[in-house]
């Protein structure tokens, strides 16, 4: 098992003093990962999630990581969430729920410790359940290559590794680990595929999870010839007549295989919100004139060309909106964002271009989208509601001002004009630990 690793890590070239941040539950999967990577010589940082869900369960597996990290002489730092409020203010599932909690901090963790990589323990068994989760749900060829063993700062060492594999290595070296209860329930959509529905395809075939895994290697390296082909077919068609105006030659598009799919993997690559693309994808077949608009981005149908404006105010824009589902998705809309800790030293930046949000009261999706009449929101500092109107005539707005502003909302309430007021129901508190700023640019 270590060899195959090993191998793999400097496939990809990792050095060997490379600071990685370790996600360690305490079961057997990051048990054996963080001791491989140890010995490996990585530098590893320790970081432990206590989602409560489990009441001294969780709090015993806390205990136990911290114990292994301080036996390896590695530094540990742990963080404990409230899942089931978050779960039920954000409309998402427990398992949802958990993975956006963990994930932000180990994005805050990897930035604050300067940190390359999260190393994650998924296996190959991991790699087969999330296939077939996949599938069942609906996907392309991406969902169906599954997870990547490097993908950004995503390190996932065991991911070749079988389940069975990591089991007998921690065996025969005499590695502790915890065992996680709920894995053998099937109250979870995993935890059913792994109990259920793969043990009945094993019935059909003895050999299910190896030619699954085969076809998952066999269609990574299909998606490296689709990803190629979309790149070569790019060149063939598009056209810069400015830096924020883009022309894709229709008659060239014509001529390739699977028009439509090129057309929205390009628009992917030029930075086109992915609903907006496959809205976009519609135009092939539409009148001259047709367009697909939001905020200040513009796809319009002309003649043989589709011509993509991203610096155009367009007529109708104000029933256009959007969904936010992470704060790195911000950046297609003109608005920084990142996830800050609330410090007591934290210098707030007084200026209406910043927006420094209570990230525990927001409920994803968020929206993006132009004001209406009837809008009312609590100004920062208020009490009472105010409609957006009299704000309005009360900031002096001129017409062209008002027909610019952004509205940012959070289950149909205001949380900010963008770039003017924050709603005071979303503003930091002595209770806030992770904030949401933004920027608008």
């Amino acid at each position: 098992m270590i060899s195959k690793v090993f191998d793999k890590i400097l496939q990809e070239k990792i050095p060997v003093e490379t600071r990685i941040l370790c996600a360690v539950s305490g079961g057997v999967d990051s048990t054996v990962m963080l001791h491989v990577l140890n010995d490996y010589g990585f530098e590893c940082i320790v970081a432990h999630c206590n989602f409560n869900l489990r009441g001294k369960e969780s709090d015993g597996d806390e205990l136990f990581v911290k114990e292994l990290a301080e036996k390896l002489d590695l530094k540990f730092f742990s963080e404990s969430f409230d899942t089931e409020n978050y779960a039920k203010s954000s409309g998402l599932s427990i398992q949802m729920a958990a993975r956006d909690l963990r994930y932000q901090w180990f994005y805050e963790m990897l930035t604050k410790y300067n940190c390359q990589y999260i190393a994650l323990a998924h296996n190959s068994d991991d790699q087969i359940e999330t296939v077939i989760t996949n599938l069942i749900r609906g996907t392309g060829i991406r969902g169906l290559c599954g997870m990547k063993f490097l993908k950004d700062k995503l390190f996932r060492p065991l991911l070749e590794i079988s389940r069975f594999e990591i089991e007998s290595f921690a065996k025969a070296n005499d590695i502790d680990f915890r065992t996680d209860s709920s894995n053998l329930t099937v109250k979870y959509s995993r935890n059913k595929i792994r109990h259920k529905i793969l043990p009945l395809m094993k019935e059909i075939s003895s050999s299910a999870s190896e030619k699954i895994l085969e076809t998952v290697s066999y269609l990574k390296d299909t998606e490296l010839i689709f990803k190629d082909y979309v790149l070569q077919s790019r060149l063939k068609c598009l056209y810069y007549e400015s830096e924020k105006k883009i022309v894709i030659d229709l008659k060239e598009l014509a001529k390739l295989t699977a028009p439509k799919t090129v057309l929205f993997e390009i628009l992917l690559i030029e930075g086109i919100p992915k609903n907006m693309a496959s809205e976009a994808v519609n135009l092939l077949e539409a009148q001259t004139g047709k367009y697909v608009p939001f905020l200040n981005i513009y796809i319009v149908k002309d003649r043989n060309k589709i011509v993509i404006d991203k610096d155009r105010k367009a007529e109708g824009l104000e029933k256009s909106e959007a969904f936010i589902s992470a704060p790195e998705e911000f950046k297609n809309f003109g608005i920084a964002a990142k996830l800050i800790p609330n410090d007591k030293n934290l210098k707030i930046i007084k200026n209406p271009i910043y927006a420094y949000i209570d990230y525990n009261s927001l409920k994803f999706p968020l929206k993006l989208r132009k004001w209406k009449d009837g809008d009312r929101f609590k100004p920062f500092g208020m009490k009472n509601f105010k409609k957006l109107s009299d704000f309005f005539k009360d900031e002096k707005l001129n017409l062209f001002q008002k027909d610019d502003i952004l509205i940012l909302e959070s289950g149909n309430e205001i949380v900010w004009i963008v770039g003017v007021r924050l709603d005071n129901r979303f503003r930091i508190n002595t209770n806030t630990k992770r904030i949401l700023f933004l920027e608008k640019r």
